[in-house]
């Protein structure tokens, strides 16, 4: 009896620390503005980096600060300029894309595009948004509640403007490859 109430008891250990384990973790997105780029971050370690798009300077510029993400919408219609677009699988004008993950800032989020060579600019209406294979994956392995960090970042340090230079052959080669 003694033998089993000690299996039993180490069991329920054993359990609790995995729940343990699987409940805590350290992810964060952190998008850098002046890169472009979001980071997937499990506590101090990248675990994924994305090309992304801010938006324009002055009156459409993405926010920074302290988020989390709120819903996560695959194929949502898109509501603007008093226009409701079907989803992007139906309607490629959708300029959400294939997916929409709404941040704690009402009315911003992370989302796909229906420009897929916007990655690298300063094009979007405020939102964070990639081409829809990345969202797809980072909404996949996203969670409600998980935290979002945008920072400004640094515009003229010298791995911003070679980013900068990268996103421009970036865009040549994938037109070189899609004018076949």
């Amino acid at each position: 009896m003694k033998k089993i109430l000690a299996f039993l008891i180490t069991g329920l250990i054993v359990m609790s620390i995995n729940l343990t384990a699987k409940g805590e973790n350290n992810f964060a997105i952190v998008v850098n503005k002046a890169y472009h780029l979001l980071f997937v971050e499990n506590g101090s370690k990248i675990v994924r980096t994305i090309p992304v798009t801010i938006g324009k300077r002055g009156e459409s510029e993405t926010p920074t600060g302290t988020f989390s993400i709120v819903s996560i919408v695959h194929n949502p219609k898109w509501y603007f300029n008093g226009k409701v677009y079907p989803p992007y699988t139906d309607d490629h004008n959708n300029g959400l894309g294939v997916c929409w993950m709404g941040i704690s800032l009402p009315s911003y989020g992370i989302h796909g595009t229906n420009e897929p060579f916007s990655p690298g600019r300063n094009r979007s209406h405020g939102c964070v948004r990639m081409n829809n294979s990345d969202i797809l994956h980072l909404s996949k392995n996203s969670f409600i509640g998980e935290k979002v960090v945008i920072e400004e970042g640094f515009e003229n340090d010298s791995l911003a403007q070679h980013l900068k230079k990268i996103n421009l052959l970036y865009d040549v080669e994938n037109i070189m490859q899609n004018s076949n």
